[in-house]
């Protein structure tokens, strides 16, 4: 019998706290524009978009998809007799994204995931020279055509150029307000397709790259008995000495252009860039600071170590809560909070769920989404 490895747990569940941060705002504040449709001259609302802008936007998902990435290794092993399973697994996870994403958050990942666990399958048995040079052709691509589009906005920008109109809203946000579940789910529907293409250009290569660096993490079991102390320090001091600093520096010129009369749709995009380019660094540090802790405080870890060993159904329980909250159907509260009201809540939606996943550990070995994935790959399992 394997013992499961308590870091990649606990971390996961670290990461599920970026996430709802970030996402709570397309659920209470502006469906396309999340934080980026909060009045940042209100500091009741500035401050947690510098935060988390700087703490969070960009860094809690690449942590997800690297862990992704890391847990493949659990199921695929070096056997491929396991693909099979894998590949029911990436089905059940693009359903679960298709059911997300329509009657709870337009945001979802699952699908995204799904689509690129079977990608993965390309380059899983490679060698980790390819694995390698995949990693660093995608992020410098990707980052590449970010960083050109940016100054050909701004380009435009200086030379007056008129760039057209920019969605600030949809259906989904009057639909919010006074629509029923289903008057919502339609109209998520609507913004869901709407934007699939522009989410996995934003996000699917960062993603791909975490999750491919994340598969060869888990050869040197570098989240487990691979792991060392001196190889965390580093990670927690070069990932807070250059992420972050780095990710200040952005966050805090995105709120002053967002303050700004002279808004530049450029500049908000080089900001944005900034971010999301640097935002593996920041990732890493996060990485090894709480192995760091962990190695200290293994006790006080217990309550994140649970939300990662369910976060399937924390991923998905959160957008339950979040959605109840705001929507109409529920308390009603679209458009009526300052984003400080909505990010503690966000943080009592995580708690409240954390807290039931240990309390479930007592009596089951997994959570319940965690259960019927189990149960739905279950008849794909290599045989002995």
């Amino acid at each position: 019998m394997t013992t499961r490895d308590g870091f990649p747990d606990a971390l996961r569940g670290f990461a599920l706290i970026g996430i709802v941060l970030v996402n709570a705002p397309f659920f209470s504040v502006n469906t396309v524009l999340g934080l980026g449709g909060a009045d940042v001259s209100n500091g009741w609302n500035s401050v947690p978009v510098f935060f988390i802008t700087s703490l969070a936007l960009g860094k809690f998902y690449l942590l997800f998809s690297f862990l992704f990435g890391y847990s493949a290794a659990y199921i695929l092993k070096s056997d491929k007799a396991n693909v099979r399973r894998f590949l029911a697994r990436a089905v059940v996870l693009i359903f679960f994204g298709v059911l997300h994403a329509v009657f709870l958050w337009h945001g979802d990942i699952l699908f995204m995931y799904g689509i690129l666990a079977i990608l993965l399958l390309a380059l899983y048995y490679r060698r980790e020279k390819a694995i390698r040079l995949t990693v660093k052709v995608v992020y410098i691509v990707n980052a590449a055509l970010l960083s050109l589009l940016s100054l050909l906005l701004f380009a435009g920008e200086m030379l007056g150029e008129d760039l057209g109109e920019t969605a600030t809203s949809s259906s989904l946000d009057s639909s919010l307000a006074v629509g029923s579940f289903l008057d919502n789910a339609g109209a998520r529907s609507d913004l869901w397709l709407t934007g699939l293409p522009g989410s996995f250009a934003l996000q699917a290569p960062f993603a791909f790259a975490a999750l491919l660096v994340g598969v060869l993490a888990a050869r040197k079991r570098f989240l487990a008995d691979g792991a060392n102390a001196v190889t965390m320090r580093k990670l927690a001091i070069w990932g807070f000495a250059i992420g972050l600093p780095l990710q200040l520096i952005a966050a805090w010129f995105s709120l002053v252009n967002q303050q700004s009369v002279n808004y530049s749709v450029g500049a908000e995009l080089g900001w944005f860039t900034v971010t999301f380019v640097s935002a593996p660094v920041l990732s890493a540090g996060y990485i090894g600071v709480l192995w760091l802790l962990m190695q200290r405080y293994k006790r006080g870890f217990g309550l994140l170590a649970a939300a990662g060993r369910h976060s399937l159904s924390v991923y998905i329980g959160q957008s339950v809560i979040l959605a109840f909250v705001f929507s109409a159907w529920g308390l009603g509260l679209f458009g009526m909070l300052n984003l400080t009201l909505v990010t503690l809540i966000a943080l009592g939606a995580w708690l409240v769920l954390a807290g039931l996943a240990r309390l479930n550990s007592r009596y089951f070995s997994s959570g319940p989404l965690e259960w019927v994935l189990k149960k739905a790959t279950e008849p794909f399992r290599a045989r002995a």
